[in-house]
Order: C-alpha cells, then sequence, then structure tokens
C-alpha cells in the first residue's frame, strides 16, 4: 500500500502539470485562432476596399478615363482619327481639247484607329493612283449638284477600301473642290 500511495503522489503532480500545459496550450491555440481569424478578416476587407476603389475609378483607371468619352448609353466612345490626303489636281474628261475642265480636291479618310494611319502611308502610292485613275474619268457634269458630289464620295470610299485592304476607312470628307 505504501507503494501505491507514493505512484498516486507521484501521479498527481504529473497530472497537475499535464493540466497545466493543457490550459496554456487551449490559451494559445485559442490566440492563434484569434489571430488567424482577425488576419483573415483584415485580408478580406482590404481586398474589398482595393476592388471597390477599383471599380469606382479612383485607382488604375485614370489612363482609360481620360482617353474615352461615355455616350449617352453609357458605353466608351471612340473618337475618329482623320487623315488628310495629299491633293488631287486632274483634268477632266471633257469631250473637247478646247473645254478642258480641273478639279482641284483635298480629301480626308476616316479611320477609327490610330493603328491605321500607318498602314494607310504604307500603301498610299496604291491610294493615289486608284483616286487619281477614277478623278481623270469624270467629267464636269458628273460632279455637279450634291448628288455628284455624294456619287464621288462614294466611289473614292469604294476605291480606298479596296486599295488598303487591312484598313477600313469609315467615311472619305472633302477639304476642298474645286471645278474649273
Amino acid at each position: 500500500m505504501a507503494k501505491a500511495k507514493e505512484k498516486e503522489e507521484e501521479s498527481a503532480p504529473e497530472a497537475d502539470v499535464a493540466e497545466g500545459e493543457g490550459t496554456e496550450g487551449v490559451v494559445a491555440a485559442k490566440s492563434r485562432k484569434k489571430i488567424i481569424i482577425v488576419g483573415v478578416l483584415s485580408m478580406v476587407l482590404l481586398m474589398g476596399g482595393a476592388a471597390a476603389a477599383y471599380f469606382t475609378g479612383l485607382i488604375g483607371a485614370s489612363e482609360h478615363k481620360e482617353n474615352t468619352e461615355l455616350g449617352p448609353d453609357g458605353k466608351p466612345i471612340e473618337k475618329a482619327i482623320f487623315y488628310t490626303l495629299p491633293e488631287f489636281l486632274v483634268n477632266l474628261n471633257s469631250a473637247g481639247k478646247s473645254n478642258a475642265s480641273f478639279l482641284k480636291t483635298t480629301v480626308i479618310l476616316e479611320v477609327a484607329h490610330k493603328a491605321d494611319i500607318p498602314k494607310i502611308e504604307g500603301n498610299l502610292p496604291r491610294l493615289i493612283d486608284a483616286v487619281n485613275t477614277y478623278l481623270r474619268e469624270l467629267r464636269p457634269s458628273d460632279l455637279a449638284g450634291s448628288a455628284g458630289l455624294q456619287r464621288l464620295r462614294e466611289e473614292i470610299l469604294l476605291r480606298a477600301n479596296k486599295a488598303l485592304v487591312d484598313v477600313k476607312i469609315n467615311d472619305v470628307l472633302f477639304k476642298e473642290i474645286i471645278v474649273n
């Protein structure tokens, strides 16, 4: 019995020590969980705030916002890019040599993207040739009135889009037109 009593006394302090370590371990585990939860919540709040700031335009989208305007439907409006062709001066097709008529015009092409300008410049001789060939076949009566100018615009647009395969020409504008 004495031996059993000694064993109980020896095991009792070990039990107290084990219990003490257990409570410290539980407290340490609870504090670690709190730290992890607080850390995760902080990260979620920071990421949510950053996303809200980005989508409201406070950060990140300033370059895009400066370069584009929004239309009434809320979609960005792309500004047209204009390219002025060299001045055309051609003699028109006339019945007699004594009635020589000339056309002097400056044509402006409207394209959608700035990236199309080098493509136009690279194919400029082909484009000028196509327009000159068409203009030389015109008679002065072909250019009479606004209907004549509209036909001229449509024909130049058609020829420009054929000459510039990689570029979409949206419109043809006239800076000046003189028929003499």
